[in-house]
């Protein structure tokens, strides 16, 4: 596919974008955790599906996640807290990689903990990490031509029974608005660093806002990846994850497959970061532009790419708010 041809349909950009979310998290499960150097040293570059404890092409929890949330979207037609919570526990499999207060909370929800309360289960003020921001893809293309209001809220019921601390809904609200921009955007002479003021003129809480403003600050500086990715960071926390898969956009965004490779390729919580590049352009640019080598390679069985393509396609039908 020519990097900026346009989708034939929105359907073919729901697709792209379940497809890019498993792309991005397979592609970086192999090297999650690892440093950039720590990946340069063992692989070179990763530019394929690695061997994991689950198999070759298998996801993990943020794909896993993120497919739950699209079928509670699909089923009530709208983003409900109870049901995100149920299905959330329902598509739950510990071997995904979930982190110990995901597992927590999961086993709480299994056992018909009360999913308003879930989310302090761990922390008081509840969890700033990227776990909402990794799986909310599904929001921003069922809301994107909701509100900014009707958004917010679609995204705090989708985080309700994990996340509840700011930076995490502000985080995942951050990414939910640019697949909804994404979405409804022609690829043709995109303007990306446009698109990021755009998000920053959104964004609510400062440290999502501040690692905003130093994206675009360092776009025209010519500073390398690791100099932008060292100052932003590319761990757990949702400002940090955010502003990482961003940075791969704003910078590698014409060459897709490309970008998604880059973003790994900056080391941290890499298979959250892939993921949720791989989710922005799926949205912009639908699904052509990944290669086949990867998509044959991506897990097939019981909730595996036919279901993710099946699933893609009831969700594309729904335009709420619209």
């Amino acid at each position: 596919m020519v990097a900026n041809s346009v989708p034939e349909s929105h359907e073919d950009r729901c697709i792209g974008s379940f497809l890019g979310t498993a792309c991005g998290d397979i592609l970086g499960a192999g090297v999650e955790g690892q440093s950039a150097d720590t990946i340069r040293n063992r692989h070179g570059e990763v530019r394929e599906f690695l061997d994991t404890f689950r198999g070759v092409g298998c996801y993990t929890d943020d794909t896993e996640m993120t497919l739950a949330l699209a079928t509670s979207l699909v089923e009530r037609g709208t983003a409900d807290a109870e049901d995100t919570s149920l299905k959330y526990a329902e598509f739950y499999e510990p071997r995904r990689g979930y982190g110990a207060t995901a597992h927590r909370v999961m086993g709480a929800l299994q056992n018909g903990a009360d999913y308003r309360k879930t989310g302090r289960i761990e922390f008081p003020n509840g969890s700033f990490g990227n776990g909402g921001a990794m799986r909310i893809a599904p929001v921003g293309l069922a809301y994107r031509h909701a509100s900014d209001e009707m958004l917010h809220q679609a995204v705090e019921a989708a985080l309700l029974c994990t996340h509840i601390h700011p930076e995490a809904i502000d985080g995942a609200f951050t990414q939910a608005k640019a697949i909804a921009i994404l979405a409804t955007s022609d690829p043709n002479g995109f303007d990306r660093r446009q698109f990021l003021e755009t998000l920053l003129g959104h964004s609510t809480v400062f440290v999502v806002q501040r690692k905003l403003e130093i994206l675009l600050e360092q776009s025209d500086e010519g500073v390398s990846d690791d100099e932008v990715i060292y100052t932003v960071g590319n761990g757990i926390r949702a400002s940090e994850a955010v502003a990482a898969s961003l940075w791969a956009f704003l910078r590698y965004g014409d060459k897709p497959e490309e970008c998604l490779i880059r973003a790994v390729n900056f080391g941290g919580d890499t298979d959250t970061i892939g993921a949720m590049v791989g989710a922005q352009l799926g949205s912009l640019y639908g699904s052509a532009w990944i290669p086949s080598r990867w998509y044959t390679q991506i897990e097939n069985r019981r909730h595996g790419r036919d279901f993710m393509i099946d699933l893609a396609k009831t969700l594309a039908r729904l335009d709420i708010g619209g």
